[in-house]
């Protein structure tokens, strides 16, 4: 039963992703919609997370974003291609995101992409600190960096 729902929950999100007609511009993320600094603590769930740096690397121009709702449920933005898939956090800030399916839409330079899911498939922890979320593996330099962003 979960093999057939999984499977059909991979068909629809392959269909919205044929369907849009460049939805690009609809997805991407503005620079000047960073949340603005509150005594407010953030959580990393139901937040916009905008991808800054990727393996080091300012990735900032690619309009890549992730959403991890209360559910545990991930969504998101590639540069190119949505995806979804589910998350859990455990103790000490572990967290792992698996069964990820993405729209297949190919576009030019699907490096940033490419690597920011293979990145997800790689982390087993995150920290948060003020409005900036690194998703990282054991101690090693963060994989993936994050601003949030306003909604």
């Amino acid at each position: 039963m979960k093999l057939i729902l999984l499977n059909l929950f991979a068909i629809l999100v392959l269909l919205t992703g044929c369907n849009s007609k460049n939805k690009q511009n609809n997805t991407s993320i503005d620079a000047e919609s960073k949340v603005e600094t509150s005594k407010v603590p953030i959580s990393i769930e139901n937040t916009t997370w905008k991808l800054v740096t990727l393996m080091g690397q300012d990735v900032s121009h690619k309009n890549a974003y992730i959403i991890f709702s209360k559910d545990q449920k991930v969504s998101g933005h590639g540069g190119c291609n949505n995806f979804s898939g589910t998350y859990s956090i455990t103790a000490n800030s572990k967290l792992s995101i698996s069964q990820v399916a993405n729209t297949l839409r190919a576009c030019e330079h699907m490096d940033v992409e490419n690597t920011f899911m293979s990145v997800l498939e790689k982390i087993d922890n995150y920290s948060l600190k003020d409005k900036t979320l690194s998703l990282n593996k054991a101690k090693m330099a963060p994989l993936a960096v994050f601003e949030a962003v306003a909604k």
